[in-house]
């Protein structure tokens, strides 16, 4: 689960292009591989609801696109 969240969560990051602003424009926020490995490293210590929850939040952004 923490896999699929951070994966949806980097993936609709880059869809929304929120990393070709001015302030964010610099790794791991240009580079998709790179949000998902940070991004799941910060899940795993997440609650598991809360992980649940962003990954359903996220996954329904991404299939809705």
């Amino acid at each position: 689960m923490i896999i699929l969240a951070a994966i949806t969560f980097a993936v609709f990051f880059n869809m929304t292009n929120l990393h070709k602003s001015f302030y964010l424009n610099f790794k791991p926020f240009n580079c998709v591989p790179c949000l998902s490995v940070w991004s799941a490293m910060v899940m795993y210590l997440m609650p598991d609801n809360l992980v649940s929850f962003i990954a359903t939040i996220f996954s329904a952004g991404i299939i809705g696109a």
